[in-house]
């Protein structure tokens, strides 16, 4: 879905990947927010809380939603720049 740098203060940086459940998550405790309306239109503070319940949810960080947004900045990672593309085209039939 959405995957984010995130780069503590203190510490080590570390990737995280919010799902469906925390977007869903987000939707439920923002009035009027969806999915959709953050594809269009994003704001880095949506991306904090989205990055606060992935990072809490996955164990990765305990503090509070203030503690995050204060001491970790974020990345959002393109999806298409993870690397090549694993699947190969197909070759012609005249090679």
């Amino acid at each position: 879905m959405i995957t984010l740098k995130v780069m503590p203060d203190a510490g080590a940086a570390y990737v995280v990947t919010a799902t469906t459940r925390d977007i869903a998550k987000w939707e439920r405790t923002n009035r009027g927010a969806s999915f959709a309306k953050l594809q269009s239109d994003m704001h880095a503070t949506d991306l904090y809380v989205i990055a606060y319940l992935a990072a809490s949810r996955q164990g990765l960080f305990t503090g509070t939603q203030a503690e995050f947004a204060e001491t970790c900045d974020l990345d959002v990672l393109d999806d298409e720049d993870d690397g090549p593309d694993p699947t190969q085209p197909a070759a012609s039939a005249g090679t």
